[in-house]
């Protein structure tokens, strides 16, 4: 197993306090003396140099591969964009940046040094301080106003070993890259939500990004015959069958982690790469812990009484352990997703039966390249859980990634580390 250790925290805005003196009518008048690139848009895209920053999808691209930055530096970037060629205002920028609150000029300054780090080296680009006064981009823009468009994908359906239906999605286009299915998903309304958004797009772009409702939520059967850890890993290679893929990259998120696992344990000839997220060797149930035991049990008996209600309270429960850093348009997002996504019952029972898995003695046996990515500070699934799963297959890659998210959103430094993480190793996989 090889270790790789990330830390990447924005830095802190020293002295944050209330600042109501600061505020829209003073704005007005500063944004006033400021024009726009010509077809600029919230949602629009500009091209300068070898970059394309996407402002809807929140990305800077170099060539076409991702550049990581942090959510205020994508901003301070999409700022000078905007006026590129004229004196953006210390004042303006950090009213812009920090609406709610007063820092102080260090704060803007480090998240310029940080778009200059990104931008180095392009030629005719450049970010020009102007002392005591502001900043300037100089570089020729085009922007456009039109939105990227929609994310097509075909969805079918396949029948399992027991005669349940399940739904799988083809998206993008290229090499397949098949992805377990995670807790509660849907494959339609994950291409309308906001916490998924950046995950497909990575997933899709230059692949053929298959992915499926695992059985008992989305739009696979709510009524199966039954739903068992050994029920999910036949369900994978039922997909493998109803897709024509004969052999592919892996993708497991969460328990997806564990079912991707133990396919590739089982049927090595199918699995060519594993990407292992938030995973675990072993269910709630086979920790030996009674306390945790009957937390869980308690727990299941609370989502049978309080899961499919408008009310999200007990939803919250779960949004905010799986997201503890998202923002109030991701939670609403995630709970309802999880409301729309099953019901009650089923919600119940599939956390009853990932309390079983144990897959301790199958992962000698994976022969594919892994690696596997955990948050430091994970509250799903602890990263001693990551650190376990790594060690037992061997020649596994383990990656610490900096973040309290299970999953990792859009703004954060975690998703660049990751997304770095995750195209290299695929690219190495497909070159060996």
């Amino acid at each position: 197993m090889h270790i790789r250790s990330y830390a990447c925290q924005e830095m802190l805005c020293s002295r944050a306090r209330g600042a109501n003196s600061r505020r829209a009518g003073r704005r007005s008048a500063i944004g006033a003396r400021f024009g726009r690139v010509p077809g600029s848009a919230a949602g629009g895209v500009y091209c300068f140099g070898p970059f394309r920053l996407e402002a809807g999808e929140r990305r800077l691209l170099r060539d076409g591969q991702l550049v990581p930055l942090t959510s205020k530096a994508f901003d301070t970037l999409r700022l000078l964009i905007e006026g590129a060629g004229s004196l953006r205002k210390q004042e303006w920028l950090m009213d812009q940046l920090w609406p709610d609150v007063t820092v102080e000029q260090n704060n803007l300054q480090y998240n310029v040094s940080q778009v200059r780090r990104a931008l180095a080296g392009a030629p005719g680009i450049e970010i020009q301080t102007v002392r005591g006064q502001g900043y300037r981009l100089v570089a020729e823009v085009h922007a456009s106003s039109a939105a990227p468009p929609a994310r097509q994908q075909r969805v079918h359906f396949a029948t399992a070993h027991d005669g349940a239906r399940l739904a799988y999605a083809f998206l993008g286009h290229g090499p397949p890259l098949v992805k377990a299915a995670n807790w509660l998903s849907h494959v339609e309304l994950e291409l309308t939500g906001t916490l998924w958004a950046h995950w497909l797009d990575l997933l899709s772009r230059g692949r053929n990004l298959v992915r499926y409702d695992a059985r008992g939520n989305g739009l696979s059967d709510w009524n199966p015959p039954s739903i068992t850890f050994e029920d999910f890993v036949a369900d994978l290679g039922t997909i493998f069958d109803a897709s024509g893929i004969a052999r592919a990259p892996v993708l497991g998120i969460s328990q997806g982690a564990s079912v991707a696992a133990a396919y590739a344990a089982r049927h090595p000839e199918r699995v060519s790469a594993l990407v292992l997220i938030g995973g675990c060797t072993r269910g709630w149930r086979t920790v030996g812990s009674d306390r945790v035991t009957q937390k869980f049990e308690a727990l299941i008996q609370l989502m049978r009484q309080g899961w499919g209600g408008r009310n999200p309270a007990f939803r919250q429960i779960f949004t905010t352990a799986f997201f503890p850093g998202a923002s109030k348009d991701d939670t609403e997002s995630f709970n309802e997703l999880q409301r729309r996504t099953t019901s009650p019952e089923n919600a119940a029972t599939i956390l009853s039966a990932l309390g079983d898995l144990d897959i301790r003695k199958e992962l000698p046996l994976v022969k594919a390249p892994t690696l596997v990515l955990h948050s430091r500070h994970d509250a799903v699934i602890p990263i001693n859980n990551g650190i376990e799963l790594a060690t037992g297959i061997p020649g596994a890659r383990f990656v610490e990634i900096e973040s309290a998210n299970h999953v990792w959103l859009a703004d954060e430094p975690a998703w660049g580390r990751f997304t770095a993480e995750f195209e290299g190793f695929l690219a190495e996989t497909r070159a060996s």
